[in-house]
């Protein structure tokens, strides 16, 4: 559940978005984001920070539909724009959050029947293999559901600013935006994401999925809704495809 307060105001004859966090801390965060991540042009842009309180643009425009080819493909180029267009840090995954929590994940999806204890054996095996040397940390937009996209001249922006945060592994927000609804490859992004920065996602990716898929459908057991698990996209991770 949300612990913020969103509100459509008018000021000085124009409309805006207010956001009310539960704490100081949670604002800084976001507001930080959308000033690290202005140049991109993808995310509306930062009026006002006080206290627990943001104000930022408000963007009109139609929401980004599963059904509507033209906004997968716009997707696809927010995520190119938000990978290529940021400073990122490389880091020892060992030490991230993400690596410590797979392990924990699957022994829940275990005990919940979901997987096997050999399955559980198999993937954590893989996180382990696929685990790179080191992984690019950046600001992620990390649930990149179609409403949370307005589209407006075949641009998408990621109009759920709360969903803003830094020092996340590079490909989180694609992952799950490929798990939810997105039909575009993440390969097609990485590719992109490549020749515009000279920087390497493709490599990490692999990890990177296989870990936020299996802590998601954890979380989902945890939040009571398991009709957001396709364990199918957890169990064939690994058997076909190789990182």
């Amino acid at each position: 559940m949300k612990a913020h307060l969103v509100q459509i105001v008018e000021a000085d004859g124009r409309k805006l978005k207010r956001v009310i966090f539960e704490t100081e801390q949670e604002a800084a965060r976001v507001a930080g984001c959308l000033r690290e991540l202005k140049s991109t042009r993808r995310f509306p842009g930062l009026l006002d920070q006080a206290g627990r309180k943001l104000e930022v643009e408000f963007v009109a425009g139609p929401v980004a539909s599963q059904r509507r080819r033209a906004d997968h493909a716009a997707v696809a180029d927010f995520f190119v724009d938000l990978y290529a267009g940021q400073a990122v840090t490389a880091v020892d995954p060992a030490g991230l959050a993400l690596a410590k929590a797979v392990d924990t994940a699957l022994e829940k999806l275990c005990s919940a029947a979901w997987i096997n204890a050999g399955e559980a054996e198999r993937l954590a095996a893989l996180a382990r293999d696929w685990q790179p040397r080191q992984v690019w940390l950046g600001h992620e937009y990390i649930d990149p559901i179609a409403r949370n996209f307005v589209i407006a001249d075949q641009r998408a922006l990621a109009i759920d600013i709360e969903a803003l945060w830094p020092n996340q592994p590079l490909g989180l927000g694609l992952a799950k935006a490929a798990l939810r609804w997105l039909s575009i490859s993440p390969d097609t992004v990485f590719e992109s994401v490549l020749q515009r920065s000279g920087r390497d996602l493709k490599r990490q990716y692999p990890w990177v999925s296989l870990c936020f898929t299996a802590v998601y459908f954890a979380q989902k057991l945890d939040q009571n809704k398991p009709g957001h698990i396709r364990i199918e996209a957890l169990t064939r991770v690994g058997r076909l495809q190789k990182p």
